[in-house]
C-alpha cells in the first residue's frame, strides 16, 4: 500500500483519524516516496511549532519512523529523474481539472513507479488526480 506523507503522519502522531488509518494499513506492505523523509520531518516540526506536539513527542515520532524504515516496515522508493519527468506528465495530464501541486505529483509518479496498490491519501487534489488517472484508492 502506498502512503502519502499525510497518512504516514497519522501513524506516528495522534490525530482524530489515526486509529482508523492504522487499522486500514495493518498487515500491509507500506511504501512511500523518498520525498516523505523530509516531508515527514517538516510536518513534525510544524506540529511542534504550533503546539500540537511537544519536542519530546516530535523526537519520539521521528525515532520511531527511522526505526521502522531501518526494520523495513516502511519502504521509501527513491526519487530519480524519471520520476520527476513522470510527475510533470501527470501535472499536464490532469490539467485543468485538477490543480495538482508538485509534491503531490511526485507522490503519484512514485506510486506509479512502485507498482504497489492501493494509494492511501486524504489529500483532496491527489485523490481527484488519482481518480482521473484511474489509480486504485484505499
Amino acid at each position: 500500500m502506498y502512503l502519502d506523507t499525510s497518512i504516514l503522519a497519522k501513524l506516528f502522531v495522534q490525530e482524530p483519524d489515526s486509529e482508523a488509518c492504522a487499522a486500514r494499513v495493518a498487515g500491509a506492505v507500506l511504501v512511500s516516496s523518498e520525498l516523505s523523509y523530509a516531508e515527514f520531518y517538516s510536518m513534525l516540526l510544524r506540529k511542534e511549532r504550533s503546539g500540537e506536539i511537544s519536542p519530546g513527542e516530535r523526537s519520539a515520532a521521528w525515532l520511531e519512523f527511522k526505526r521502522q524504515l531501518a526494520a523495513g516496515d516502511i519502504r521509501l522508493t527513491p526519487l530519480d529523474g524519471s520520476i520527476v519527468q513522470k510527475a510533470q506528465e501527470i501535472i499536464h495530464e490532469v490539467h485543468p481539472r485538477v490543480p495538482l501541486r508538485t509534491l503531490d505529483a511526485l507522490h503519484l509518479a512514485t506510486y506509479l513507479d512502485a507498482w504497489t496498490s492501493p494509494l492511501f491519501t486524504n489529500d483532496r487534489r491527489m485523490r481527484e488526480a488519482a481518480t482521473q488517472l484511474e489509480i486504485a484508492l484505499a
